[in-house]
């Protein structure tokens, strides 16, 4: 069973939305999997701050920038 998802609302930089979209065309990767992936690294960055351990359910398949998940 996948995980629930909620919609958000967010504001971002003409230059991040035109270079996302590039992004997205030429890896045929959608374009909310990058967003999710980008505040998986956030959250896991700042997971001290925080006071949790936060695992990146949404990394990518083979991005070495971030160790692999153990489930």
């Amino acid at each position: 069973m996948g995980r629930t998802k909620t919609a958000r609302t967010i504001y971002i930089d003409n230059e991040q939305i035109e270079a996302l979209k590039r992004l997205s065309q030429r890896t045929k990767v959608p374009q909310s999997v990058y967003v999710r992936e980008a505040l998986d690294m956030l959250l896991e960055k700042y997971s001290e701050q925080l006071k949790f351990d936060f695992k990146a359910p949404y990394r990518v398949s083979g991005d070495s920038s971030l160790p692999e998940r153990k489930e």
